[in-house]
């Protein structure tokens, strides 16, 4: 089996939806599928791209899923309090102007909120508590969420349920707005095969 030294999360030549979201802004392509989402269009203009990359790396810590040949086909984050966690990651700039990442990895997906904090920076600062923080954390997303497609939320909350995976929410603060993205977290590995594997016929008791 190839040895990982650091999260797969920091090794770019392994994918991730990501990655194929900052390419959309960093080598645009042709297309109203390929227009790159608000929240990476601000990663990338605030050079936030490694700051977001190592958010993941610690709030979804990556785990092999070993195929043929010891090969890893991809790494999964599997929720850490059992069914129905999720990685919540914010980042954005705080009144000093410097960009800030915060997140957890044991979240409640189901959370909806009616109202959010208006300078969210000062009131994470001034929390003096961690379930104060994680409170206001889930404040924050269960807002932001109302302006996000239910379906695709719901898709990614299946597969990664399926996947025995985490949905990553991650939330951008751009000044008064809030640009949310929501992917599973899962990385792909290699492509192995072994075609003394493939077979045809029928299956009988």
């Amino acid at each position: 089996m190839k040895k990982i030294i650091s999260s797969a999360w920091l090794d770019h030549k392994f994918n991730n939806l990501f990655l194929d979201e900052i390419s959309f802004v960093e080598d645009p392509v042709p297309g109203e599928q390929n227009k790159p989402m608000e929240a990476f269009k601000w990663i990338c203009k605030n050079n936030a791209k490694k700051l977001l990359f190592k958010s993941l790396a610690t709030f979804a810590p990556l785990f092999p899923v070993i195929s043929y040949h010891g090969e890893i086909s991809s790494w999964l984050s599997p929720p850490p309090s059992g069914f129905g966690n999720a990685v919540f990651i914010i980042m954005g700039k705080d009144n000093s102007g410097k960009i800030r990442s915060v997140g957890g990895n044991y979240f409640n997906s189901d959370v909806y909120s009616r109202s959010c904090s208006s300078n969210f920076w000062s009131d994470y600062d001034n929390s003096e508590s961690e379930l104060s923080k994680r409170n206001l954390l889930s404040e924050m997303i269960g807002f932001y969420k109302q302006y996000y497609s239910y379906e695709y939320i719901r898709e990614v909350e299946r597969f990664a349920d399926f996947s025995c995976s985490m949905p990553i929410y991650l939330l951008v603060l751009d000044k008064s707005n809030g640009h949310m993205a929501v992917a599973p977290a899962m990385v792909r590995g290699y492509d192995p095969a072994d075609f003394s594997y493939e077979t045809l016929g029928e299956v009988s008791l």
